[in-house]
C-alpha cells in the first residue's frame, strides 16, 4: 500500500510524483516505457504564462493572469474548458519560475509571441534553448524539462519515496465500493497489483494507437503520427472501463508541416523533418493543392488554425506543396525551417516524397495527383495572377505564377502531435462520470485529459505542455496533503 500511485511517468507524472514526495508521500509510479519521460521526449516544449520572472527580466511586465486566460478562450474559439483554463493560466507563472528555480536554460530568445500557432497579445511563450548546432530544431525542446526535474526525480527514487516501475504497462483499475483503490499491471516480473487511496491517470494520449484514434475521431481518419511510442491511450481506456466520461475527440484538429518519410508507414518525425508552413515567418512561394488537384487554403494568412481545419475536409486528409523551379532557385530556402534546395532536389532524386518532372502533368502523375486538376489550378493561377486579379480563397503578398519548369510536388498528410480527447475531469481534477460526478479515487493530468480540454480546437501556445506539468503539480500538492491527513 502506498499513499498515491502514478500512471505514467511523462510531462504530467513526473512532477505529479516529485511534488507528492517531496511533501512526504510514498508514490508508486507505473510506466510503460524503459525509461521516463514520454511525450518531452519529441515535443517542442513550448510553455506559457503571464506575469513569468522571464518576461520581468526582458523587460514585459503587463502581462496578467486575466489577459492569458482570455486569449486562450479566443484563440481556442471558445472551445476550451474555461474551468480548467483559469486552473492552468492561474498555476502556469508558478510552474514556469519553479523550473527557473531549478536552472532551467530559456531559450534566448524567449519569451517570444511565438508565430508557429495563432498568436497571443503578448510575449509569453518560453521553451528550452537547443543544444548547440541545432537552433533550427524546434521539436525535441522538452527534453530541458526532463533534464532540469531528474534530479529532483532521481533524489525521490534514491530516498524511496518515488518507487517506479518501469515497462509496466496498466492493464485495469480496481474498483471497490465504487472508489478507485488501486491498479492491475503487467510488469517484467509479471502480473502486478498496487493499492493506494488515489490514482492519478497520466499515460498520455492515443497518438500511437491508430484504432483508439479512428473510435474518438469522427470521420475515423487515417492516423499519421509524431506522437511518442507509449501513446497508445491505455489509462483513458482503463479509466472509461470504470465509468469515466470520455470527452473532446471531435475538437481534433491537425498540425501542418508533417512528413511521412515511409509512405504508409502512418509515422512521422517533426524533430529533423517539419515543414515550416507559417506564412508569418515566410513568403510561401508554393500553391497547396489536394488530391484532386485544387487549392483549398489562402497559404498567406496568419490564421492558422482557420488553414488546419481545412485538411479535415481534404480527400484522404493529405495535401501536397507544389512549386517551380524558379521558386527553388529564388533569394529564400523554398521551404524552410529544415529544407533548403540541396535538400529538397536531393529528395526529388529519390521520389519517395518528393517528386520533380519538366511538366506539371508529369508531376502530378508521380506525385499521384489529378493531372487535370493541377493543370487547370495552375492555369487559373498563373492567369489571375497574369490580370491582377483578387484570388478567391483570399491569397496576398506573394503573387508570383507557377510556370518555370521543373515542378515539384511536396506529399504532406495532416499531421497528429496530440489528441484532443481525453477523460473528462473537474477543476480539481477529478475523474468525472457520465452524470459528471467524481469517481472517487480517480484524477487525471495531461494528455490524458485530452488537448481540448485547454486548447479547444485550435493549438494554443504552450497550453498542452504547461498545464500538465501544472496539473501534476497540483495533483501532487493537493493528494500528498490529503495522504498525510490520514
Amino acid at each position: 500500500m502506498v499513499d498515491l500511485i502514478v500512471v505514467g511517468a511523462g510531462t504530467a507524472g513526473i512532477p505529479c510524483a516529485i511534488v507528492a514526495a517531496q511533501a512526504g508521500a510514498t508514490v508508486a509510479v507505473l510506466e510503460k516505457d524503459s525509461q521516463i519521460g514520454g511525450t518531452l521526449h519529441v515535443s517542442a516544449g513550448h510553455m506559457s504564462g503571464a506575469g513569468i520572472r522571464r518576461q520581468h527580466d526582458v523587460g514585459i511586465d503587463d502581462d496578467t493572469v486575466d489577459r492569458h486566460f482570455e486569449d486562450v478562450m479566443l484563440l481556442s474559439r471558445g472551445e476550451a474548458d474555461p474551468v480548467l483554463v483559469r486552473v492552468a493560466v492561474e498555476e502556469a507563472p508558478h510552474t514556469i519560475d519553479w523550473l527557473h528555480d531549478l536552472g532551467f536554460a530559456f531559450d534566448p530568445e524567449t519569451p517570444t509571441i511565438y508565430l508557429g500557432h495563432d498568436s497571443y497579445s503578448r510575449a509569453r511563450t518560453v521553451w528550452h534553448a537547443a543544444p548547440a548546432g541545432m537552433e533550427l530544431i524546434p521539436m525535441g525542446r522538452a527534453l530541458g524539462i526532463l533534464e532540469t526535474l531528474q534530479p529532483l526525480w532521481d533524489e525521490q527514487v534514491a530516498a524511496g519515496r518515488i518507487v517506479p516501475y518501469l515497462s509496466t504497462a496498466l492493464a485495469s483499475l480496481i474498483v471497490e465500493d465504487g472508489a478507485v483503490v488501486g491498479v492491475h499491471a503487467q510488469g517484467p516480473g509479471g502480473p502486478l497489483e498496487l493499492r493506494a487511496p488515489h490514482t492519478v491517470i497520466a499515460t498520455g494520449g492515443y497518438g500511437s494507437s491508430p484504432e483508439l484514434f479512428a473510435e474518438l475521431t469522427p470521420g475515423r481518419p487515417r492516423l499519421v503520427t509524431n506522437a511518442w511510442h507509449t501513446a497508445t491511450g491505455d489509462g483513458i481506456v482503463a479509466a472509461r472501463a470504470v465509468g469515466a466520461a470520455i470527452r473532446g475527440g471531435e475538437k481534433h484538429n491537425y498540425r501542418l508541416g508533417m512528413i511521412e518519410i515511409e509512405p504508409g508507414s502512418g509515422r512521422g518525425d517533426m524533430r529533423k523533418d517539419f515543414v515550416n508552413l507559417s506564412a508569418a515567418v515566410r513568403r510561401p512561394d508554393e500553391i497547396w493543392v489536394n488530391l484532386r488537384g485544387e487549392r483549398f487554403a489562402d497559404e498567406t494568412t496568419h490564421d492558422i488554425t482557420s488553414q488546419e481545419r481545412t485538411l479535415h475536409d481534404q480527400p484522404e486528409q493529405r495535401f501536397w506543396l507544389v512549386l517551380d523551379e524558379a521558386a527553388v532557385e529564388g533569394p529564400q530556402a523554398p521551404l524552410p525551417l529544415l529544407w533548403d534546395r540541396d535538400r529538397l532536389r536531393a529528395a526529388a532524386d529519390a521520389g519517395v516524397f518528393v517528386w520533380r518532372d519538366a511538366t506539371l502533368a508529369g508531376v502530378a502523375a508521380r506525385a499521384g495527383i489529378s493531372a487535370a486538376g493541377l493543370e487547370r489550378t495552375v492555369a487559373a493561377y498563373n492567369a489571375r495572377i497574369a490580370r491582377g486579379e483578387a484570388d478567391p480563397l483570399g491569397r496576398s503578398g506573394a503573387d508570383r505564377p507557377v510556370a518555370t519548369g521543373p515542378f515539384y510536388a511536396l506529399a504532406l498528410p495532416a499531421g497528429v502531435l496530440v489528441t484532443f480527447g481525453g477523460i473528462h475531469v473537474d477543476g480539481q481534477l477529478r475523474a468525472l462520470d457520465g452524470a459528471g460526478q467524481p469517481i472517487p479515487g480517480l484524477y487525471a493530468a495531461g494528455e490524458a485529459v485530452g488537448g481540448g480540454a485547454t486548447s479547444g480546437i485550435a493549438f494554443c501556445g504552450g497550453m498542452l505542455v504547461t498545464p500538465a506539468l501544472s496539473f501534476g503539480r497540483i495533483l501532487g500538492r493537493t493528494l500528498a496533503a490529503a495522504a498525510t491527513r490520514v
